[in-house]
């Protein structure tokens, strides 16, 4: 009788948890923070991402690029935008740690003016995100 009365409680708690919305990958690279970082920003401007911040000294790239194919059936909805950041680090046993973290953001046209809502990252952003890895990370 205990555990039922605990079905619809157990339920809850997972349905109102945490959502994770960003993919993250990870490399350790042969080459040094400062070559990653600039394989990324090479690789990013291939993909067509445009580069919003980029940080010199922390070996971080902040880039982003709208996918204009994305269509909804809501009239707010404007488009899609794609950010991938990228950070290269130095680790304690001498190697290069290289992050990839992608998110997908809903731009939208609210009463209030342009809104940003961020979404579930879509597959073109896990994609360069994996082809950042994949030609950036490599041991």
């Amino acid at each position: 009788m205990r555990v039922s009365r605990l079905v619809p409680f157990l339920g809850l708690a997972w349905a109102c948890g945490p959502t994770t919305y960003p993919v993250t990958l990870t490399a350790s690279p042969a080459a040094g923070p400062a070559d990653a970082i600039a394989c990324s920003r090479t690789k990013l401007t291939a993909l067509g991402y445009r580069q919003v911040a980029y940080d010199e000294t922390g070996f971080r790239v902040l880039a982003r690029k709208q996918d204009t194919e994305a269509h909804r059936a809501n009239t707010q909805f404007r488009y899609n935008i794609d950010q991938l950041e990228v950070t290269a680090a130095p680790e304690a046993d001498g190697k290069t740690s290289l992050k990839v973290e992608g998110r997908t953001y809903a731009a939208l046209q609210t009463h209030r003016g342009p809104t940003e809502e961020e979404e579930p990252a879509s597959t073109g952003v896990k994609e360069s995100g994996q082809a950042i890895v994949d030609t950036c990370g490599r041991s």
